[in-house]
């Protein structure tokens, strides 16, 4: 067993063969460089640890007595990555190797992680990924969709996030396989989570008509084509309506907003939110099908509405609402 991502290291030791040793044989590393005495550097996935003698080095090492930003007292301080799972692993490992676990910590219901030490007494973390806040951070938004990764850079801009996105990155599109809003978005969060190591925000969200039997539904954008033709879509909806006969022009969009963090596990949120179908299309403010839809208790479509107002009422907006409720 040994970890895959490291989220945090400062490390310092005077004697780095018993670093190495530990590492390589407590944690499963593979040290890639020893200059003997001096300094080691070990391989974690795609990230390097760094191990410095401050004897010998010019690193300046901090007080034992301040503890260092994460919060826990030592010279230096590592953080794997490890789910649920791995955690109790880690447990047991670490007990068979007589090595004492210092704390346990429960981040409120964002994960836990567990503290130990190494033999220069540096604090060793495994943590999941999910108690690091976003605030601040960087967070992949999972969609090649222009329109809806800029409403969710808009909907994330308050929070101060380095917002990048699978287009720019040169993500895959997966095949979206799930049979609901929430089965696909998390499907989407988490490929892109693993692709690059960080959080990813993935949305699935389509226009539900009543009159349709809830089509075109989690079909939506398929329904555009190949190229994404929303126009052709709207008429496609349209169309069926009228073939019908159907004087019923309820409808509803849903949004499942998901959030995907490198250990594999995610979290989902849904918003709706009411309407009716008009006719023709008006607007070119919005995306989609945006230009059709026309909320309860408003006069102006999605596709009329400057994106300060959509983003008050939406149903993208208010499963935004509920994921920034909950890890932010």
């Amino acid at each position: 067993m040994r970890p895959a991502v490291i989220l945090e290291t400062i490390l310092y030791a005077d004697d780095v063969a018993a670093m190495r040793a530990f590492y390589e044989g407590v944690i499963g590393l593979t040290c890639t460089m020893e200059t003997q005495g001096r300094q080691a550097f070990f391989r974690c996935g795609s990230q390097m640890l760094l191990i410095f003698n401050p004897a010998v080095t010019s690193v300046q090492v901090p007080s034992r007595s301040v503890p260092p930003p994460h919060g826990t007292r030592g010279l230096g301080h590592v953080c794997f990555a490890a789910n649920s799972q791995e955690l109790d692993q880690w447990r047991k490992k670490l007990g068979a190797s007589n090595i004492k676990i210092e704390a346990e910590i429960d981040w409120k219901g964002r994960g836990r992680s567990i503290y130990f030490r190494d033999p220069a007494g540096n604090s060793v973390e495994f943590a999941e990924p999910r108690i690091w806040p976003l605030r601040g951070g960087r967070l992949v938004v999972a969609s090649h969709n222009q329109g809806k990764a800029r409403e969710m850079a808009e909907l994330l801009e308050p929070y101060e996030v380095d917002v990048l996105s699978a287009a720019d990155l040169g993500l895959a599109e997966p095949e979206e396989t799930g049979e609901s809003f929430a089965a696909n978005a998390e499907l989407k969060a988490r490929a892109a989570a693993k692709a690059t190591g960080l959080p990813a925000l993935a949305d699935d969200s389509g226009l539900c008509v009543a009159a349709l039997d809830g089509a075109p539904g989690i079909y939506s954008a398929r329904w555009a084509g190949p190229h994404k033709d929303f126009a052709m879509a709207m008429r496609n909806v349209e169309e069926k309506l009228q073939a019908k006969g159907a004087a019923d022009r309820k409808a509803h969009f849903i949004s499942a907003l998901s959030i995907g963090w490198p250990d594999g596990h995610s979290e989902t949120f849904e918003g709706r939110v009411d309407g009716r179908l008009v006719w023709p299309p008006r607007g070119a403010k919005g995306f989609g099908y945006d230009p059709m839809f026309l909320p309860d208790d408003c006069d102006m479509t999605f596709g009329e509405m400057e994106p300060s107002r959509k983003h008050d009422m939406s149903h993208r907006a208010r499963a935004f609402r509920k994921l920034a409720d909950a890890v932010f």
